[in-house]
């Protein structure tokens, strides 16, 4: 800075509460919404947090697994690591003809991932609070492994609690520490 030159503090405040202004505007914007990553498997539309996904492939060649639990369609090898598979119109005994192609979505990371084989690419959802709807409407028997249900449109959202529905699928026995 040139000796001769001076700060005016006053606009730099301007300019800093202008900034911070901005940056909370963002996340109330944010906050006022319920995002989430959607999928279809059939007609059922899902949700799983962002955080949840971890991964969207072309579904990968699958390695059967004698004496899996249902609905554990095969085995996935993803960077080396072993990921189950879980078809959910085979759990679910759902019927419906099969997409063209069907993805895999990967939920979790290291040896908690586990593939979920959708219909539709994933998609970011958004809901406003006013969105939800009671459980109680939901008539599929996953609705007793969901957090909430989301109606857009004339659409059902059903938002998924993955660790609990995993374990049930896997019969994990969750510690209490």
């Amino acid at each position: 800075m040139e000796p001769d030159q001076t700060i005016d503090i006053n606009a730099l405040k301007a300019q800093v509460d202008a900034e911070i202004a901005a940056r909370l505007l963002i996340e109330a914007d944010s906050a006022r919404y319920i995002q989430r990553r959607g999928f279809c498997v059939g007609d059922l539309k899902l949700l799983v947090p962002l955080d949840a996904a971890s991964e969207v492939l072309e579904m990968p060649p699958l390695f059967r697994l004698p004496g899996a639990p249902t609905g554990i369609v095969g085995l996935a090898n993803r960077h080396g690591r072993v990921v189950p598979a879980m078809d959910l119109s085979v759990l679910f005994e759902m019927s419906f003809g099969r997409a063209a192609s069907s993805w895999l979505l990967v939920c979790g990371r290291g040896d908690e991932a586990v593939g979920l084989v959708i219909d539709s690419l994933p998609e970011r959802k958004s809901f406003v609070q006013d969105d939800e709807i009671g459980l109680a409407e939901i008539k599929h028997p996953i609705a007793s492994y969901a957090k909430a249900a989301y109606r857009q449109g004339q659409d059902i959202w059903i938002d998924i609690d993955t660790e609990e529905f995993f374990a049930k699928v896997f019969r994990v026995e969750h510690s209490s520490v």
